[in-house]
């Protein structure tokens, strides 16, 4: 072999050996971005547990209670100070009640969720979406379940300030006055 010839040689190897490096870099980086299905189905089971939790049951009791109360005062003419403060806990039980519907609503989205994920995925097993249709899917469909723990957890810490609040109002209400 001449040297020209072992010239061309080394260069098509390493030509070759580039290509196959830069082509696997870019199947893996391909699969890399591809959000993987059983994550998304444990953050779903997650939300759905933290939106199932006692800590929701036992916000919801006290709500109810705090319901009845403001129910209560409606019967009998309060004073100037006992509206202001029934104003309050009617914010206070606003609030609650927003985070219970919320709750009450993504049991219903999390369920939408795990059949569009399965949905999804059927499809592109079956060819019948590319690639970056579905990886577009799951990355919205991520995308709304971080949006879903965020709006969850900012409602929930909203509802528990207000609520720490609520002991305090009461106590300073007039007693009813039984008939």
């Amino acid at each position: 072999m001449t040297m020209l010839t072992r010239s061309y040689a080394a260069s098509g190897y390493v030509l070759w050996a580039l290509l196959t490096f830069l082509c696997g870099c870019h199947r893996s980086g391909q699969q890399a971005d591809i959000p993987d299905i059983q994550d998304l189905y444990n953050n779903l089971n997650y939300l759905d547990s933290v939106v199932r939790s006692a800590q929701i049951d036992s916000i919801g009791t006290v709500n109810d209670n705090l319901t009845a109360t403001i129910a209560a005062y409606a019967h009998q003419a309060p004073s100037p100070e006992d509206i202001a403060i029934l104003d309050s806990l009617t914010s206070i039980n606003a609030v609650v009640n927003n985070l219970m519907q919320f709750c009450n609503n993504t049991l219903t989205n999390i369920e939408l969720l795990k059949q569009d994920i399965k949905a999804q995925d059927n499809q592109y097993r079956s060819g019948k979406i590319k690639i970056n249709e579905y990886v577009s899917a799951l990355l919205e469909t991520e995308q709304i379940i971080i949006d879903i723990d965020s709006q969850y957890t900012e409602k929930r810490q909203r509802a528990l300030l207000y609520l720490s609040h609520r002991s305090d109002l009461i106590t300073r209400l007039s007693p009813l006055t039984i008939p």
